[in-house]
């Protein structure tokens, strides 16, 4: 029998090192192709009890923080660089909110529409395909206001036709006669594109319920007020059993700078004074009741809790759910 002993083998293994080391390099046979730009999850599914709620991506908006805070930017930039969130530009989520009570599908809020704002938006309607849903199946939609990035997508790229065939639109009776009033213009800044608001509003008319804060638009879906961003904001909250949630509208955008300082102005709000009241009281009512909140510009899915921290608040998302 063959015996190998330990020289022979130390003298063997550093053989087989040195003509590995000498051997061309071959590349490996398998080859998996980077993914690219192929897009992320664009909805999210959970559970309230019996309602069944759907986060549907709209896509993405970006803005420089002196479009959002003002003179608060620099701060702004310095808090979000500190928490490793991108500064430059200020990166927020489009989150639709989608409820299924059984009976009504009703869809809360409906993004900015295609190529109406800026190119990362108007992603809804494909995303609701991906979810399992076409626009004919929307019964309501509920605008919590109208700007731009929740009315414009209500319609077709050139504001000319409604792209849910069967849903009834529903809006506060304040906020209506506010982007139809005489003196708008001389209220917002360009930007904002009123005339496009108002064409939204329009098509929508024949089929548009307007309604006052704290009325019901379907089992389980409350409104309740929330002024300061526009005069009719109003928020939502969806109820099953012992569960409940509650739909931010714009009362917060930033996962940082809204909670940890909500006393810091919002470019984006009409009435400052009032929107600093209204999101303080929303952020107590939130952290009191210890209520799981869902955030229309929040990280996507946009689901969490609110705790209060110092002299301001912290947002906590909640823990991803891989079924309902």
């Amino acid at each position: 029998m063959f015996m190998l002993d330990r020289r022979t083998f130390v003298r063997a293994g550093s053989a087989a090192i040195g003509a590995a080391a000498l051997a061309p390099i071959t590349p490996a046979l398998a080859r998996a192709p980077q993914m690219g730009k192929h897009a992320q999850p664009s909805f999210y599914r959970v559970k309230l009890d019996t309602i069944e709620i759907t986060v549907v991506s709209d896509g993405t908006l970006a803005f420089p923080a002196e479009t959002l805070w003002g003179d608060r930017a620099e701060d702004a930039r310095g808090l979000l660089t500190s928490r490793f969130h991108t500064p430059r530009p200020v990166g927020l989520e489009i989150n639709t909110i989608l409820v299924n009570t059984g009976d009504k599908l009703l869809l809360i809020d409906a993004g900015c529409g295609v190529d109406k704002f800026q190119k990362t938006t108007g992603r809804l309607i494909g995303n609701l395909a991906a979810a399992g849903y076409a626009p004919g199946d929307i019964d309501m939609v509920l605008l919590t206001h109208a700007y731009f990035d929740h009315l414009w997508g209500i319609s077709d790229a050139k504001n000319a036709s409604l792209l849910f065939p069967s849903a009834e639109f529903i809006a506060s009776e304040t906020e209506v006669a506010f982007w139809r009033g005489p003196a708008l213009t001389d209220k917002l800044p360009p930007a904002q594109q009123p005339r496009i608001t108002r064409t939204n509003l329009k098509l929508a008319s024949p089929r548009l319920r307007l309604i006052r804060p704290g009325a019901e638009v379907a089992p389980g879906v409350t409104t309740f007020d929330t002024p300061g961003h526009t005069p009719g904001h109003i928020s939502v909250r969806i109820s099953s059993g012992r569960e409940e949630m509650l739909l931010t509208g714009d009362v917060v955008v930033g996962s940082e700078v809204n909670f940890l300082h909500p006393e810091w102005p919002f470019g984006f709000d009409l009435d400052v004074p009032m929107g600093i009241k209204t999101r303080m009281a929303f952020l107590d009512r939130a952290a009191a009741d210890r209520t799981l909140v869902s955030s229309y510009h929040l990280p996507f899915p946009g689901f969490g809790h609110v705790v209060r921290e110092g002299g301001g608040y912290r947002w906590l998302p909640a823990d991803w759910c891989w079924t309902t």
